[in-house]
């Protein structure tokens, strides 16, 4: 008699886990009881509301990153990037801590904080089966599962079932594209599995084999769900974002992080990424996508809290309540409490790395020079840069409103209250930041200040319009397309108003199939700061040590000289802070309060750069960069410190207690296994996509 092994099952969805959104969306719906059938609209309704709850609960930043997982592990990943600073000490870039025993698979606490984290994600592939269900990634893939098998039995229409399947297939799709993301090789599940198994098990399978399903799982969705929803309905998936993340899932496939072959322009997978990408394009058929013509527009929608109409970026949206409501299960945006300054009632702001803001273009589109770098100490930053990063970024002197004070203008410095060198500091307003811009991206008018901007509404994007126009201009320039690719950027560039000379400003510096593919990184970088990207293009394109890792290569060709960047294991993050240049008195007294009183600018004024051009005269009249005491990637010892990336980050392996019960799942390479032996599950293979 063969032995039988748990499984990482649970049981069926409690319909008390629900997604809340606005006012009269299906996502509202209260807590009406557990699963037993579906031979109701209303039935199908409060369980399709479960499963977007059980992917989507917690998803109230947009730093957030991977389904059914926000809040507690956003840092996690923010923090590997050069959007933010800062090395706790159980990060994994902190290079006192080197993971890569099965033993290191578990929960750490900071020692600093206290906090406990999970930073090698021990639980998320899921937990042997206990008393109580659990929401991890397989109870959500079993309870999309009991959807797609009990629903063709329903009494109800045609149309209804096929939209119900068509959002449990999309949302199934995305569990298993995290999972892949998450781990590589991973057991495909597609039907209702008893809670147990024989030994046989149920092995993990490729990378192209899960690839493979969810590109089928998306086909299909894409032909069963509308292509709008009603008011009452928005925010729902749709065919466009079906179609759109077919593009996202291929590009990923395609790129060198799972593809060996990724240097070869004719590599079929970047055909196959390309293809669905225009695909993609060509099927959504919602008029006016491409809609926004200015920068304002651009930075508007992306502040949207209209959640009864859908907007012209809307692929993939998170939508958020309006009111503070937790006993109703209200789900507030968290980002906007974040980011605004004490100075507007906010929790303090979030200053920027000075290498990010050298990113930005120019006005033109070239990129900034020496005079504009603030690496280069430049107190003229701000002036004609692409319109975006008046969107992006504040700093001293920009216009930046909310619902209390619409016109407000924004300060950022310190001065000297004593004649020491090191300590006494008086800050304007109040403002405390290590950087001369602070993030503004995603804030707009209509939430209110009181307790701490507690109730904005602002929509997360897990997918806009923009990133689809981005993985096309990525898949023409790694096919050796380079005036396509520009042409697409182009399009980009073109609606938020930078003019169409020498391409958009992008002749000058894209010539060739690396710089056309680095061009394509940076535009994200621009296009999509902070909203959740920027660490899946470092880890698809392994930009923490090009894929030369001392414990294990994953490219032959070094992605990152390949593509002219400095591997971010070679990088620090920087902080300045923006000090009045030595001359006065130390004291208590804000010595520029009276000189900035007629100092502004307005990204919506027509005398825009104008009001720029006073702004930068007043920055290089009144300030200059001091260093902090203690810059963020510094230790007690004030010694710089570089990233400590390993090549077994990019994929996690399994914990002791998932190998305990399922030996058969074996470990990822790169890591140890329950007895001590190193992991030989690969995720790079060469097999080819069998669906197309």
């Amino acid at each position: 008699m063969m032995k039988k092994k748990n499984l990482l099952y649970a049981g069926t969805l409690a319909l008390g886990m629900f997604m809340s959104g606005c006012n009269d969306s299906f996502l509202d719906m209260n807590n009406y009881g557990a699963y037993d059938d579906f031979d109701s609209e209303t039935k199908i309704t409060w369980y399709l509301a479960g499963l977007y709850q059980n992917c989507f609960e917690n998803y109230t930043s947009p730093a957030s990153q991977y389904l059914g997982l926000h809040t507690a592990y956003a840092q996690d990943f923010n923090e590997f990037t050069d959007e933010m600073w800062g090395i706790t000490s159980t990060s994994r870039i902190d290079p006192s801590t080197q993971y890569s025993t099965i033993d290191d698979i578990k929960t750490q606490t900071d020692a600093s904080s206290g906090k406990s984290y999970d930073p090698l994600f021990a639980g998320y592939f899921g937990k042997a089966l206990g008393s109580s269900i659990t929401n991890n990634a397989y109870t959500r893939i079993r309870n999309c599962n009991v959807l797609l098998r009990d629903i063709n039995a329903s009494s109800v229409s045609q149309e209804t079932k096929d939209q119900a399947k068509g959002q449990a297939l999309f949302l199934r799709a995305m569990q298993l594209f995290d999972l892949v993301r998450m781990y590589g090789c991973v057991p495909i599940v597609t039907t209702v599995l008893n809670a147990e198994a024989t030994d046989a098990g149920l092995p993990r399978a490729s990378v192209t084999q899960c690839i493979d399903q969810i590109v089928k799982d998306l086909t299909e969705a894409s032909t069963l769900l509308p292509d709008e929803w009603g008011t009452n309905d928005y925010g729902r998936l749709t065919r466009g974002g079906a179609l759109a993340y077919k593009s996202r899932v291929l590009l990923f496939y395609a790129s060198p992080i799972f593809n060996k072959n990724w240097n070869d322009a004719g590599n079929i997978r970047w055909q196959q990424a390309l293809k669905a990408t225009q695909d993609a394009m060509s099927g959504i058929t919602a008029s006016g996508l491409n809609g926004v013509t200015d920068a304002v527009t651009w930075g508007k929608i992306l502040a949207d809290d209209d959640n009864e109409h859908s907007n012209r970026e809307t692929l993939v949206v998170r939508l958020l309540a309006k009111e503070s409501n937790s006993s109703l299960g209200y789900k507030n945006n968290r980002w906007e409490k974040s980011i605004r300054l004490t100075s507007q009632g906010g929790s303090g702001g979030k200053g920027v790395p000075i290498e990010l803001i050298d990113v930005f273009p120019m006005a033109d589109g070239t990129l900034p020079d020496a005079s504009h770098r603030v690496v280069d100490g430049s107190l003229r930053f701000m002036e004609y840069r692409d319109p975006r990063f008046y969107q992006t970024f504040a700093f001293s002197g920009l216009k930046w409103g909310h619902k209390a004070l619409t016109n407000d203008t924004v300060w950022a410095y310190r001065w000297r209250t004593s004649e020491s060198t090191t300590s006494g500091f008086a800050y304007s307003e109040g403002v405390n930041i290590t950087s001369p811009v602070c993030v503004r991206k995603m804030s707009g008018l209509n939430t209110a200040s009181d307790n701490n901007y507690e109730a904005s509404g602002v929509h997360i994007y897990d997918f806009r319009y923009a990133e689809l126009q981005l993985n096309l201009a990525e898949c023409y320039a790694a096919t050796n397309q380079i005036d396509l690719c520009k042409q697409t950027i182009g399009k980009l560039r073109a609606r938020v108003g930078i003019p169409s000379d020498n391409n958009y400003g992008l002749d000058t510096y894209v010539t060739d199939r690396a710089s056309a593919l680095a061009a394509c990184l940076r535009e994200r970088q621009v296009e999509l700061a902070f909203e959740g990207k920027r660490y899946w293009d470092i880890w698809r394109w392994m930009l923490y040590d090009g894929g030369q890792g001392e414990n294990m290569q994953l490219s032959t060709t070094n992605t990152c000289s390949f593509l002219g960047i400095t591997p971010l294991t070679e990088k620090y993050r920087t902080a300045k802070y923006v000090d009045v240049k030595d001359g006065y008195t130390p004291g208590s007294k804000d010595v520029l309060a009276d000189l900035r009183k007629t100092i502004f600018a307005d990204p919506e004024s027509v005398d825009f750069q104008d009001q720029l051009k006073k702004v930068a005269d007043f920055w290089e009249a009144n300030f200059q960069y001091g260093e902090p005491n203690a810059q963020p990637d510094k230790n007690n010892n004030n010694e710089w410190i570089k990233m400590g990336w390993r090549s077994n980050y990019y994929m996690m392996g399994l914990s002791k207690d998932i190998l305990d019960n399922n030996s058969w799942l074996g470990q990822t390479k790169g890591w140890t296994d329950q007895n001590g032996a190193a992991g030989t599950i690969d995720w790079q293979d060469d097999e080819t996509l069998t669906i197309d």
